[in-house]
């Protein structure tokens, strides 16, 4: 079957590690309200900023919003940063080359560097428009380090172990935390204590039946989901627990979460990252097998 690693790794880094810049406006109902607060869902945004008036004008709330999602990039950016260090002097150790990855990292540092410099100006500037400019600098940073980020990620995928895989006559079960990835024709039954996931649909009938996930604190059935259909269809699922369900010809799943349980069946592969156990049931024998360490030392 046709091997999808940048397709892979490219849903890994905007949709699960990372919050991507694009983000912002794949929130469902669009629009007026589509620029949140992180974490905030469209419903909740308008409960706080509809039904209590503001005395800030609309145009310098967004400022605000869209200084707030930066900062919140750049820490997230950051403590990448730290894994991959970590992740680099492991595999120097283990006598691999990892020179042209050191002056990647070291070009992605300076980029989200720059973009915390100009938040800093932004915060001292004296008038709105200088703001703006420098916050505009700053978002100019982070998108310039989200694409060396993937470039980093597709190279590192050469360091990675190859997939499990799986066929039409077989069935895997699973349990662990940590980073889960899985393409091909599948069945997917999925439980997670925390955490998050993305599905790229590349065939169009994807199914999911998430009616036993919830965000904690919500109601049941309050899931908040985003998806991007100029990216073959891509949901990405944020901070939920509980069972959902997947199925589709051709799918590319990537899950981090503690305390998984999945079952698959269909054809295709699983890359698993973290602490955990597998059982590969091709109805002759049971394969038994262990998670792999992590690219990162901590997921």
């Amino acid at each position: 079957m046709k091997k999808l690693p940048l397709v892979i790794l490219f849903v890994i880094i905007l949709m699960v590690l990372i919050s991507g810049l694009s983000d912002r406006g794949s929130h469902p109902g669009g629009g007026k309200n589509s620029e949140l607060p992180p974490g905030q869902p469209e419903y909740v945004y308008r409960e706080l900023y509809t039904e209590f008036p503001s005395s800030v004008p609309e145009e310098q709330m967004s400022h605000n919003n869209e200084k707030v999602f930066l900062e919140d990039n750049i820490q997230k950016s950051d403590e990448i940063i730290l894994r991959l260090e970590d992740s680099l002097e492991r595999l120097e150790s283990e006598g691999n080359n990892v020179s042209d990855l050191g002056k990647m990292l070291t070009d992605y540092s300076s980029l989200v560097s720059d973009a915390d410099l100009y938040l800093e100006k932004a915060d001292s500037a004296d008038s709105f428009s200088e703001k703006q400019k420098y916050v505009a600098l700053s978002k100019d940073k982070m998108v310039q380090s989200d694409i060396l980020l993937k470039r980093i990620f597709v190279d590192m995928h050469n360091y990675m172990p190859g997939p499990v895989e799986i066929t039409a006559n077989d069935s895997l079960d699973a349990r662990g935390s940590g980073v889960i990835v899985l393409s091909g024709n599948l069945g997917i039954n999925l439980s997670l204590s925390s955490g998050k996931f993305s599905a790229v649909d590349f065939e169009g009938d994807m199914v999911i039946d998430d009616d036993e996930l919830v965000v904690p604190g919500m109601a049941a059935g309050a899931v908040v989901s985003s998806s991007d259909e100029a990216l073959h269809n891509i949901v990405s699922y944020v901070d939920v627990q509980g069972n959902v369900s997947m199925s589709g010809s051709g799918m590319t799943i990537a899950v981090m979460g503690d305390n998984t349980v999945l079952h698959v069946i269909g054809s295709g592969e699983i890359q698993f990252y973290g602490n955990g156990s597998y059982y590969l049931d091709n109805s002759d024998t049971v394969k038994e097998g262990v998670w792999l360490s992590p690219i990162f030392e901590t997921i």
